[in-house]
């Protein structure tokens, strides 16, 4: 009885506590799904749009992957950052959240340059070292241009994800939610037009992206000016940045670097997807299918799936740290239990919603069009004949191969892509509300400032997960090639998420999160105001001294 009691109140500490709990969850966190799913609906765009062009996505995934891994290294800075944001904000201290503000922006402008750089000066490199030496002419050439033009979508952006986060993370959501609904309607027009109406190649794609970045800046800053003026995110303020914040910020750059190599092992699973499963690897030659060409737009549903998992950061800024920064530590645990579960719901009901969207993306004719004129110029090459001959017997000259002949290997390959692309997405959709579980411990560990602690436990799990993709990547599907399809590899891989959600559980069980991390400026502006006066006294003294002694 007691068994079956205490497992009650598991479950109900880990859900809302009353009616309106619900409803203030749902108020803040439904518009940053929503902006989510906008954003990473915006990244999808890109390869679903261009995937009726030969190679495209191939090309779209080997460049987006450093886009991808600037947007880890910014999610892993804001994810520690945002806290301090949290708690000043909760305690009114709003030049303060400015002052963090500006050392968040300074620091995504230096690690953006830091890759803009290479890019610029070759691109060739940049594309090679994600897809292997043997990338095709085609694809290096689409993926080299569109390279160059998104490093500008990178600078934007800079500015404008911070501007999107702060709205989200001081309660703003809402507005958040308009200018992610801009930036998704700007993208898809613009790049409507340019690849379907004017019919320009594929890197154009990258025009849609910058254009939309820009107004997404420009709507934040509106909302920001007019809805809440006192952290407007002036540019002319950001060198005004005080000691205690900067000490405060930089003391923490340290973990900002565990972070970032924690969770840029997640962008860079890319690089040993594409050598597991390199060009032409996936179903028969001719089919020119790779794990990137799957994987890419797999990957690209994946993160619209767990846009939940972008409000945990979010949420336990805004429900747990204000919480503790205000002092009040009940109601902090008491928030801290409830978006476990709260998140979790969310992440089922994402998932359910993405599989129906998975089916109709699967049976849409644009999706599979880009592989199918590969293999239909495959067999309509005369240079590949005799691989064509020797693939299949029946053939022995070129007049064998009859356009009938032609569409069935172009319906074979459809039906290959297909099925690989669907496997591949059940395994995304039913570990998602398990991410769901486990960020928002992450996030609650690094809640009350623990940031050093929150990086290395993520950088262990992280590491030790990419160490499995490796010993699957070069053990298991070299050596079982035949047996070990993409779709089960990629399982597999996933499966080492349950090692990953007992991990962060333990240590946000342990380690006391429930910290007052506004008390380290107000500590130290009052251990400098002392000081000052210290000093001012033994002065005094000295004088007082100086002249009993010449009287």
């Amino acid at each position: 009885m007691q068994t079956k009691t205490q497992k009650q109140n598991f479950v109900k500490k880990h859900f809302p506590q009353s009616r309106n709990d619900w409803r203030l969850y749902f108020s803040k966190t439904l518009p940053i799904i929503v902006g989510e799913i906008l954003f990473c609906v915006n990244g999808f765009l890109d390869n679903f749009m261009v995937s009726h062009l030969p190679k495209a996505i191939d090309a779209l995934t080997y460049a987006n992957t450093w886009t991808s891994i600037i947007y880890t290294v910014f999610f892993a800075i804001q994810g520690i950052a945002a806290m301090f944001v949290g708690q000043y904000y909760g305690k009114k201290e709003y030049d303060k959240v400015n002052q963090v503000m500006g050392m968040r922006i300074w620091t995504f402008v230096v690690i953006a340059i830091s890759l803009c750089l290479p890019s610029w000066i070759n691109p060739s490199i940049m594309i090679k070292a994600v897809g292997g030496a043997n990338v095709h002419a085609a694809t290096l050439d689409i993926a080299n241009k569109y390279l160059l033009l998104i490093t500008i979508s990178w600078l934007v952006t800079t500015y404008s994800f911070n501007t999107n986060m702060l709205l989200n993370e001081v309660g703003h959501s809402k507005y958040a939610l308009v200018s992610s609904s801009l930036t998704l309607f700007s993208n898809v027009l613009l790049n409507a037009l340019f690849l379907y109406v004017f019919k320009k190649p594929a890197y154009y794609a990258a025009i849609g992206s910058i254009i939309s970045g820009v107004i997404c800046l420009v709507s934040d800053m509106l909302f920001l000016y007019y809805k809440d003026r006192a952290i407007f995110v002036n540019p002319k303020n950001l060198f005004k940045i005080s000691k205690p914040i900067a000490i405060q910020i930089l003391k923490r750059v340290p973990s900002m670097i565990l972070m970032i190599g924690a969770m840029i092992t997640i962008p860079l699973r890319t690089f040993l997807w594409s050598r597991a499963y390199p060009q032409d690897s996936v179903g028969k030659v001719w089919m020119g299918i790779s794990g990137v060409t799957i994987l890419g737009l797999v990957e690209s549903l994946s993160s619209i799936a767990s846009a939940v998992t972008s409000a945990c950061s979010s949420n336990v800024s805004y429900f747990v740290a204000m919480q503790l920064g205000q002092g009040n530590f009940k109601e902090a645990e008491k928030h801290a239990h409830a978006l476990k579960g709260f998140h979790t719901l969310c992440g089922i009901f994402m998932s359910l919603i993405i599989l129906g969207a998975i089916y109709g993306i699967a049976y849409t004719p644009l999706i599979t069009g880009g592989v199918e004129k590969n293999t239909i110029k495959y067999f309509q090459d005369p240079t590949n004949l005799a691989k064509i001959k020797a693939e299949f017997p029946q053939i022995l000259s070129a007049s064998d191969i009859t356009q009938a002949f032609i569409n069935e290997r172009a319906k074979e390959t459809i039906e290959t892509f297909r099925l690989n692309f669907l496997r591949s997405c059940y395994t995304a959709v039913a570990f998602n509300p398990l991410w769901c579980w486990f960020y928002t411990s992450a996030a609650l560990i690094r809640a009350g400032g623990r940031s050093y602690l929150s990086a290395f436990v993520t950088l262990i799990a992280n590491t030790l997960s990419f160490v499995w993709l490796v010993i699957i990547a070069f053990a298991i599907v070299r050596h079982h090639s035949n047996v070990i399809t993409l779709p089960i590899a990629y399982f597999l891989f996933y499966s080492f998420d349950f090692i990953r959600l007992i991990i962060f559980e333990v240590v946000a069980y342990k380690v006391d999160w429930k910290r007052n991390i506004t008390e380290e400026t107000e500590n130290k502006n009052t251990n400098d105001f002392n000081n000052k006066l210290d000093i001012g006294k033994t002065k005094k003294d000295l004088v007082n001294n100086v002249n009993l002694k010449i009287s």
